[in-house]
């Protein structure tokens, strides 16, 4: 949820003024609420509201902006009367007239909200799938590019021709690596750890954590990928 720290807390207080929260470079890293958190669905959907609704005060920025001061406005009326400065504060909105909440956009700008929602989720799922599997670790992968070209010379240093006199070139080459090796990770180790009955640390084989922590990063980032629907993979493949 690519969204900043200040709209989601404008967010969450539209959605409940009682919630009680810390944001921290656009997380939520402490809630303090009994209520459950909202859902990024409902924070996005609450964020395009309050853009929308911003864009529709527009109007109401204009007309302030237009309007005389209080004091020429209490002064209109002390000379011109009451219906010179209805009339007057009339002109001005009618020259920026009210505009309301749309329904029918109200809903593209959520719908939108999410699809975005949804399409950054599959970007950073895809792009976590894409990482090799530390179990497997990763094969080197090599290509060897031509950066120049020099003239080959026999045995007297002079400069060789082909058949039609034409001079002979030899390309020098280098290797450029493409994916380093990397080594697999042991899927188990041995740890030490105290046993209260025996009263004395003990050597135990478990899993290796790195290991079962990028299992249980890689099946959530399929889990969204699996969750993602169609016309978003195919939104995301057709800009790539």
């Amino acid at each position: 949820m690519n969204k900043t720290s200040k709209q989601i807390s404008k967010a969450l207080l539209s959605i409940n003024p009682e919630f009680q929260f810390t944001i921290e470079s656009g997380k939520i890293v402490e809630w303090y609420s009994e209520e459950s958190v909202p859902s990024e669905e409902e924070i996005v959907q609450k964020v395009a509201e309050l853009e929308y609704q911003e864009e529709i005060n527009e109007y109401q920025r204009q007309r302030d902006a237009e309007y005389p001061s209080y004091a020429d406005q209490f002064d209109q009326i002390y000379h011109e009367g009451v219906d010179a400065w209805k009339a007057s504060i009339q002109e001005v909105k009618d020259k920026y007239p009210k505009v309301t909440m749309d329904a029918a956009e109200l809903q593209a700008r959520q719908d939108k909200a999410i699809f975005d929602l949804q399409t950054e989720r599959y970007l950073k799922a895809t792009e976590r799938l894409s990482q090799y599997i530390l179990l497997e670790g990763q094969e080197e992968i090599t290509e060897e590019v031509v950066v120049s070209q020099e003239l080959v010379l026999d045995e007297n240093g002079v400069p060789t021709q082909d058949e039609n006199g034409e001079l002979i070139y030899k390309d020098i080459t280098e290797i450029n690596f493409i994916q380093p090796f990397v080594e697999p990770l042991e899927e188990f180790i041995e740890v030490i750890e105290y046993d209260d009955e025996l009263k004395e640390p003990v050597t135990k084989t478990i899993r290796n954590p790195e290991v079962v922590k990028d299992e249980e990063e890689r099946a959530a980032a399929q889990a969204v990928v699996d969750a993602t629907p169609q016309e978003v993979i195919d939104a995301v493949e057709a800009g790539t």
